[in-house]
């Protein structure tokens, strides 16, 4: 490869000729020394091998400032329209550039306004430019230069920039917090933020900052959630956003409040609390708190802000130094809220665990740790609403239990001590009483039975009482047994209606539904199931008296066993007679049926009829 030399022969005018002769340059760039707002003549000779060439330029310095393209170029692509252009020059130029132009157009395939088009912006800054009505589906293509100015008379365009649609539409969903309990130190609290993303993305950004607005806010890059947040028991924002390349989704925000930021409830004063509150007129107040801080701390930090309304909680912030040792109380002069009557302020301490200057250095992860926290009034009121949902739960001959719904907090308008219930028996002189401030229920005692009584209910402050609630009209019972005497009562009927019952429902049993014996458990049917050789002689070889057959009664039928076996059978009809006389059953002869028995008895009657009409013949 042949070497190239340069020989640069310059020439100026200042104060008479001045001539500059640089030789034998073997690399482009070189630093070459010229006057300013004078004209100049250089002649460059170029020889590669054995060949050689010449150049001459005239000109001024103002016309060879030459600045930029940008070392780098960021963006970010809005779907509402927006694009965000940030550009970084080197150290050289960033002294120069005053402000930044940016051209793009689209791409080849997406024309709309037709390939090679160029839209120009510019921008009065150095270090960046916003580009609006900017159609959020095209393919763009971008080049960014500095604008010219005296200090820069050129402005080459950089490189071509190729910028995809901005495809993130939708913010995080269902953004949550879950709190790490056991994390928990009295001062500090882990929390776990969580959000859902259906759209493909690179990662998420969070922002972290203090309600108070003390600090700068904290920005924390992550590829999926959750992102893990270590902070003081104050209040602060958060927001999160999706991104890829170019562009950013839009914003989901969440309030990171402690779950025991309403512990110190607001009948509850500053009296039991470590914070001390001495209010002196709308702009100054004095904080007392515990020594033990003062020995251990040196930085120390108060917010407050009002409890409810429309300004973010502890909207204002004081951080200090106090040397260790020193009185552990604090004043606030002029601030700049001024404090207003009936209004409930929040105030808590924060302690930092480091050296001064007091100032928070960071947000997340940092050495903050809220101390102690109470609530007060610049000037108390009586209440502004009454109790609601005014009932009786109970009604007897001398007693009325009533239950209501407590007075909201906003309208309370002072530390509430308790609520008073007025209460009187028509055309009577009123009687109040006064319940404590987280009572919800009370008896009234000593009433006149079957009496009608007004009640009506207000909260009572260190102001006074509030407003009165609607009346109420309840009628006493009536003096006769009460519910637990008439109950008693009641048992006891049933009781012996229930006894008194039972022995007619046996009597009803047995006389509606009798108990029918067995025929298969008889003993003549047991006897009479086993083999048997008995033999009946007929009915009609039996000797009968002349009577008359209707007024026949068959007392024992009876039939003779045969004569080899006389005896024997005789000892077991003599024991079949006597069990069938002590069960009450019939014994049956064998061979013979119930039926049969009847058939000879009604033919006998019959016989006997016929013989006595022919008697009274004869």
């Amino acid at each position: 490869m042949k070497k190239k030399v340069l020989t640069i022969f310059l020439a100026s005018i200042r104060n008479g000729r001045h001539c500059k002769l640089y030789k034998n340059l073997k690399d482009t760039i070189t630093d070459i020394l010229v006057y300013q707002n004078e004209n100049m003549t250089a002649e460059i000779f170029e020889q590669v091998g054995s060949k050689c060439s010449k150049d001459i330029l005239n000109a001024t310095i103002r016309n060879l400032m030459r600045c930029g393209p940008p070392a780098h170029v960021t963006f970010k692509r809005h779907s509402e329209g927006r694009v965000n252009v940030n550009a970084q020059w080197s150290l050289d130029d960033a002294k120069l550039i005053e402000s930044v132009c940016v051209r793009h157009r689209e791409a080849a395939g997406h024309q709309l306004y037709g390939h090679g088009h160029w839209r120009q912006t510019c921008c009065q800054s150095a270090t960046g430019c916003h580009l609006a009505d900017i159609m959020a589906s095209p393919v763009l293509e971008v080049q960014v230069a500095c604008n010219v100015s005296k200090t820069c008379s050129q402005c080459p365009w950089g490189h071509l920039y190729t910028l995809p649609p901005a495809a993130l539409t939708r913010p995080p969903e269902n953004l949550h917090v879950v709190e790490d309990k056991m994390a928990d130190t009295g001062g500090q609290r882990m929390i776990s933020l969580t959000w859902m993303f259906s759209e493909a993305h690179d990662g998420f950004n969070v922002s972290v900052a203090k309600a108070s607005g003390e600090g700068d806010p904290e920005n924390v890059s992550v590829l999926r959630p959750p992102v893990t947040l270590l902070l003081s028991a104050s209040v602060f924002y958060a927001n999160v956003s999706a991104f890829n390349s170019v562009s950013e989704s839009p914003v989901s925000s969440i309030t990171l409040t402690p779950q025991n930021e309403d512990a110190n409830d607001e009948d509850d004063d500053n009296n039991g609390s470590q914070l001390k509150v001495l209010v002196h007129n709308q702009t100054s107040f004095s904080v007392s708190w515990a020594d033990n801080l003062v020995r251990n701390y040196e930085c120390f930090c108060l917010e407050w802000g009002t409890t409810y309304g429309p300004h973010p909680p502890y909207s204002s912030y004081k951080s200090f130094y106090k040397k260790k040792g020193t009185k552990n109380v604090w004043t606030l002069v002029d601030i700049p809220d001024k404090l207003q009557k009936y209004t409930s302020y929040d105030v808590q301490l924060l302690v930092r665990d480091q050296i001064p200057p007091c100032n928070l250095k960071k947000v997340n992860n940092s050495l903050e740790f809220t101390r102690a926290r109470t609530r007060f009034y610049f000037q108390e009121g009586s209440p502004a609403s009454s109790p609601t949902n005014i009932t009786v739960v109970s009604n007897t001959s001398s007693s009325l239990t009533l239950h209501w719904s407590p007075i909201p907090q906003v309208d309370r308008r002072g530390f509430l001590l308790g609520y008073v219930i007025y209460y009187a028996e028509l055309e009577q002189l009123e009687t109040n009483v006064t319940v404590g401030p987280r009572f919800c229920n009370y008896t009234l005692e000593g009433l006149r039975s079957q009496a009608v009584y007004r009640i009506q209910m207000s909260g009572l402050t260190r102001a006074g009482s509030g407003v009165r609630s609607a009346i109420i009209m309840v009628e006493t019972r009536h003096a006769g047994l009460s519910n637990h005497t008439a109950l008693i009562i009641a048992f006891t009927f049933v009781m012996l209606a229930s006894m008194l019952t039972f022995p007619l429902i046996r009597r009803a049993k047995v006389v509606f539904w009798p108990q029918i014996p067995n025929p298969e458990k008889s003993r003549s049917m047991q006897k009479l199931s086993a083999p048997t050789q008995l033999l009946l002689q007929p009915v009609d070889t039996l000797t009968l008296e002349e009577h008359d057959a209707l007024s026949l009664l068959i007392v024992e039928l009876r039939v003779p066993p045969p004569e080899n076996s006389r005896s024997v059978r005789g000892l077991c009809a003599t024991v079949d007679e006597q069990r069938a006389a002590n069960s009450h059953d019939f014994p049956v002869a064998s061979g013979y049926t119930s039926l049969d028995v009847i058939q000879q008895l009604m033919k006998i009657r019959d016989e006997g009829r016929s013989r006595g009409q022919l008697r009274d013949a004869v």
